[in-house]
């Protein structure tokens, strides 16, 4: 009876998604019905609902083709609070680009209990192929997203990046890896590019991100003093329990070498300090790529130049999108 009411209740959505405006199937020019404002939408991916946020710049009019940036939240969290705590929405505005703000899914129930356990709440990315109770394929979910926007929002291809915080940043890295025939850079904040996690007496083997096929351009933000990604690597929070719900990351330099080797790029940086911040730069990479580390000396699991954390002397959204006009894919 659960599944017949399941299916009912997907189909029904399925019929009301075709007349949502801006995303009816039977329109010869959907592009055209997209005007500039904020829209909250779902899709059905793999026999589940998954919602997304977008923000259309006031520039946009359906002839241009614009940039499109994908901001994933972290763990656990949501779009809503990921749009708000970005100021991302203004940015776009400003410089005239897409953002689109997913959602990750509710976490299996071992990790899901342990995070209501620890005052968590929120939805999760399966970055690292840990969600393997409902096998859900983020990965994909995003190519679909993509793919779904470009149908109805003039969208230019070889301007396609994504940024993310914290499990967004894991997810982001990942998604640099899997889509880099799509994807022109990427901008993890406080992330890395694998690790093992424990939940209960469960501990998992070792994850990396998968060796990309195309070069793609990374910028990396991470505090120094971050204790939930801890910038040298390790486990979260020093040791944990037998009942305990942790994770040990490999170090921001580990994750930014992976890049660097993969981009082909000069292995001797160029570094620039500025105050609070360092700036390393790995240069002349395959197609103009490049991979650059922004490391905040008393940072710490931030986005930087937030209203909602402390002035750290630095703003993501002007070095990341700057960034991003200089690497299109090519």
């Amino acid at each position: 009876m659960k599944k017949i009411i399941s299916i009912l209740i997907i189909g029904f959505l399925i019929t009301c998604s075709f007349k949502v405006q801006g995303f009816s199937k039977q329109d010869e020019d959907l592009k055209k019905q997209i005007t500039p404002g904020d829209y909250f939408h779902f899709m059905i991916h793999d026999f589940r609902i998954r919602t997304y946020r977008i923000h259309v710049p006031s520039c946009y009019n359906s002839d241009d083709p614009l940039p499109m940036v994908l901001i994933l939240h972290g763990h656990p969290s949501n779009s809503k609070n990921m749009q708000l705590a970005t100021e991302l929405d203004a940015k776009a505005d400003e410089e005239g680009f897409i953002a689109v703000y997913p959602d990750g899914e509710i976490p299996p129930f071992p990790i899901f209990l342990l995070a209501l356990m620890n005052g968590m709440r929120g939805c999760w990315w399966n970055a690292w192929d840990y969600n393997n109770y409902n096998k859900v394929d983020d990965v994909d979910y995003i190519l679909e997203l993509i793919k779904k926007i470009q149908e109805n929002i003039n969208i230019n291809p070889l301007r396609i990046y994504i940024t993310g915080i914290s499990g967004g940043a894991l997810m982001t890295y990942r998604l640099g890896a899997e889509l880099s025939d799509i994807v022109a850079a990427i901008a993890p904040v406080a992330g890395s590019i694998g690790g093992c996690w424990k939940a209960w007496l469960e501990q998992s083997g070792q994850y990396i991100i998968t060796e990309p096929s195309n070069p793609v351009s990374v910028i990396i933000f991470h505090g120094l003093k971050d204790q939930n990604v801890p910038y040298y690597g390790g486990w979260v929070n020093g040791t944990i329990g037998p009942l305990s719900l942790s994770t040990k990351y490999l170090s921001v330099n580990e994750s930014t070498l992976f890049w660097v080797a993969h981009n082909n790029c000069n292995p001797k940086p160029e570094i620039d300090q500025s105050g609070n911040v360092i700036k390393t730069a790995y240069v002349n990479g395959d197609s103009d790529s490049e991979v650059v580390l922004y490391t905040v000396k008393d940072g710490a699991h931030e986005w930087f130049g937030s209203p909602y954390f402390p002035d750290r002397g630095i703003s993501i959204n002007d070095i990341m999108w700057e960034f991003f006009e200089q690497h299109p894919k090519q």
